[in-house]
This record gives structure tokens, C-alpha cells and sequence, in this order.
């Protein structure tokens, strides 16, 4: 297909032409103008759009409606992003700097009808990657990478959003229970993106619909795709990420405080500590038990007795309001200022 253009924009009836030219590119792309218009001004950019359905005038929503379904939206493209390096369905407290300034460099923007936000998500991200050179014979106005990492978040943003929803709609029909969402596999869906996508309606869960378009200037570029998510998957969503922050296990999380209560049933062996502090995992301040050898649990008593912190790293177990620490990789005692 080729579309033709004036080459100056004096021409009188220049914007007509190019509204004529978005609206021809949309129709052979099965796109949106408006899509196309940001893929082409960012210089290659997928597209996420959510249509809310707020009890408003068209154009308008409730302020805490649509701060949450922008947080949400953010949360949804850090996780998705962070998902690519982290297989694991709770991500760390401090999230990989790529995936945070991935998420900084996308753009949302307002449009007609009832209320709906678009976000455009560049397929090059701030790390850009070398260029690949076009092909032999090939003409190209931007050299983008086969798949550039935009693709793979907005690709493993359908996929988590697709998969969770069918997971949602089989626990609300008895079929499966909610700790399938917990079963690890291809494209499962992390703690973060399935709260994002339970956000995304507000408080009251309104039912809401998500877009995902591709831009073709990426390779595997798929027709676009909408989902329905009602209010009752919503619930199910937030209540399972409540389920695989609370109930699975994780490896790798280190816990800094100060030891609050010691056990041991003789003078010698191993012993239980309890060391209430902040973990990284979720940067909030709890009680965590932590079983040690004797040697540490010596270490532990010293600190105890003179007030120094101390830091743990393991595998953080929760059951009910109970955390424990199991498989310890390091246990220390944090210097005091008079140690320095």
C-alpha cells in the first residue's frame, strides 16, 4: 500500500490529507488514528488502553477512579517489566532500575468516550540496545530491533492479563481454586500485575475494558486485542494476589532490626529469635522468628544485650500473622556507631 502526501504543509488542505492518510493506515492495520499518530511520533510505540465505565458524564470520571486506575496502570507496566528478569510470582520491595525507568517513559493521555486512558509504551526502552541494520533492498525510516523490549512488556502484559482473567472466570465458576494462581508457568501472573489489573476498575471494581495494540514496526505484532474484565473477576484478582503475598513462600529476603525475644530450651545448641524490623521484600516493619545455630544465636544474644541490630537473609514463610525465616544464607550483627 502507499499513501500520498503534499510534500509542503502549506498546502491548504494538508491537514485534511494527512487525517485521510491516519484513517487509511488504521483501516489496513485493523488500528486506531490515534494509535498510529503515537506509534509514529515516538518513533515506534505499542499502545495499552483502558475504557472505564464511570456513572459520569462522557469524558469524565470520579478523582479517586481515576488516580487509581493510573496507579494501577503504573504498577501493572513496572511488574510486567520487572516479570522479564524475575521469575517469581511476588517481586522484591525495590524493583530492577530498568523496569522503573521503562515505566518513566511512557505517556498516558485522555480520550472521548466514556473515560478512557491510553498509554503509549515505546518498543525502544532508555537502555537502548544497538540498532540492527534494515534488510538488503529494504527501505526503513527507523532502525528498531526484530524484538525491542517494549515488545516483550507489552507482549507479557497480554499474556498475564489474558491468562489471569481465564484463571478468574474458572475460580468463579468452582472449576479451579484460587491457588491456582499460585502454580508457576508460562505466563503466570505476579502478585503485583494481578493487584494492577483488580485496581484498574476503582474501589467499587466498576467493570472496565483493556486494549492491547502492537505496532507493526516490531516483529510478531498481533491484530489488536480487547478483554472484559467484570467486577467479580476483579475481586478474585485481588484476592489472589493477597493469597501469593501471603501464603507462598520466598527465597532471598533479608530482614534488618533488632532482636526482640530469644529461646532456647538449654544453655547450649541452637535456639528461636524474634527480630522485628523491615524486610525487603515488602518494606514493612513486622515481627519475623528466625531459628539459628549456636554460634549465631550467641551473636544474637551479644546484640540483644547491647542494643545492635542485626540482619538475616532466607526464605520468608507466612502463616496466618506468623513470618518466619527458614534456610538461612547469612546471619550477621550490624556495627554501632561506636564500632566505626
Amino acid at each position: 500500500m502507499r499513501v500520498v502526501l503534499p510534500v509542503s504543509q502549506e498546502v491548504r488542505d494538508y491537514a485534511e490529507r494527512i487525517n485521510e492518510a491516519l484513517r487509511t493506515l488504521a483501516y489496513m492495520e485493523q488500528r486506531l488514528p490515534r494509535e498510529i499518530a503515537v506509534d509514529m511520533s515516538f518513533g515506534g510505540a505499542d499502545n495499552v488502553s483502558v475504557r472505564l465505565t464511570p456513572n459520569t458524564p462522557a469524558g469524565e470520571a470520579p478523582l479517586l477512579l481515576a488516580h487509581s486506575a493510573i496507579s494501577a496502570l503504573r504498577n501493572y507496566v513496572v511488574a510486567s517489566a520487572a516479570a522479564l528478569d524475575a521469575d517469581s510470582l511476588v517481586l522484591p520491595h525495590r524493583r530492577p532500575q530498568r523496569a522503573e525507568s521503562y515505566a518513566a517513559q511512557a505517556r498516558i493521555s485522555t480520550q472521548p468516550g466514556s473515560f478512557i486512558l491510553s498509554l503509549a509504551l515505546p518498543l525502544v526502552d532508555a537502555y537502548t540496545e544497538s540498532s540492527t541494520a534494515p534488510t538488503a533492498g529494504q527501505e526503513s525510516l527507523l532502525d528498531i530491533r526484530p524484538l525491542p523490549f517494549g515488545r516483550k512488556v507489552t507482549s507479557r502484559m497480554l499474556a498475564a492479563a489474558q491468562r489471569s482473567q481465564h484463571l478468574a472466570q474458572e475460580v468463579g465458576e468452582g472449576d479451579k481454586p484460587l491457588s491456582s494462581f499460585g502454580q508457576p508457568g508460562q505466563s503466570a501472573a505476579n502478585a503485583t500485575e494481578l493487584e494492577a489489573l483488580s485496581s484498574l476498575g476503582g474501589p467499587d471494581h466498576d467493570v472496565y475494558q483493556i486494549r492491547f495494540s502492537q505496532s507493526p514496526l516490531a516483529a510478531g505484532s498481533r491484530e489488536p486485542t480487547r478483554l472484559k474484565i467484570t467486577p467479580s473477576q476483579q475481586r478474585i484478582l485481588g484476592e489472589a494476589a493477597d493469597f501469593l503475598r501471603t501464603r507462598q513462600p520466598r527465597t532471598g529476603v533479608t530482614v534488618v532490626g533488632l532482636v526482640v525475644r530469644l529461646f532456647r530450651e538449654g544453655k547450649l545448641g541452637k535456639g528461636e529469635v524474634v527480630i522485628q524490623g523491615i524486610d525487603d521484600d515488602t518494606g514493612s516493619a513486622r515481627r519475623f522468628r528466625v531459628e539459628l545455630g549456636e554460634s549465631d544465636y550467641t551473636m544474637a544474644v551479644h546484640a540483644h544485650g547491647i542494643g545492635l541490630q542485626v540482619t538475616a537473609t532466607g526464605d520468608l514463610d507466612i502463616r496466618g500473622t506468623r513470618r518466619s525465616l527458614h534456610r538461612l544464607t547469612s546471619f550477621s550483627v550490624l556495627p554501632g556507631i561506636e564500632d566505626d
